[in-house]
């Protein structure tokens, strides 16, 4: 279930007086709340029976929906919803190979994170050999599922 993009999310933008500081804000705040999780699932149509799926989320309580609404409006892509089987917790979330090489990566590398640094320097490099079709042949397949295991450590 999409949450519709909601207009109170302006009047808190408006205390930004420059877009710099609210990217600074951002990025503390998904340094904070957010995540660069990557799935290997189970499949049986594609060549070696799993895919690798990289997303970038964020989640917060219903009663910060307009948090998740600046971030995604700054970023310009994510969806917000509400998380299977927690009503009060909403999720932006943004899978699309597209917009994490075009937006979410360039934008984290502009504005750092501090705690999750390591976590998002190992999903980048995962995101971008994934766009250069290394998980296309066995062995590069293989070096993404182990570098995908080392995020899980971070």
């Amino acid at each position: 279930m999409d949450v519709a993009h909601g207009q109170s999310a302006g009047k808190y933008q408006k205390r930004f007086s420059k877009q710099k500081y609210l990217n600074y804000y951002i990025a503390g705040f998904v340094d904070g709340e957010g995540a660069f999780p990557i799935q290997i699932r189970k499949t049986y149509d594609t060549k070696f029976k799993y895919t690798i799926t990289p997303e970038f989320k964020v989640s917060q309580h219903k009663d910060g929906k307009e948090i998740l609404e600046i971030i995604r409006n700054s970023l310009r892509c994510g969806k917000i919803s509400i998380k299977s089987g927690q009503p009060n917790l909403l999720v932006l979330v943004e899978k699309n190979r597209k917009n994490l090489i075009e937006k979410i990566i360039p934008f984290f590398r502009r504005y750092p994170l501090i705690v999750k640094s390591k976590q998002f320097q190992l999903f980048s490099e995962i995101v971008e050999r994934i766009e250069k079709g290394e998980h296309k042949s066995e062995k590069g397949f293989k070096n993404l599922v182990e570098l995908v295991y080392k995020t899980k450590g971070k």
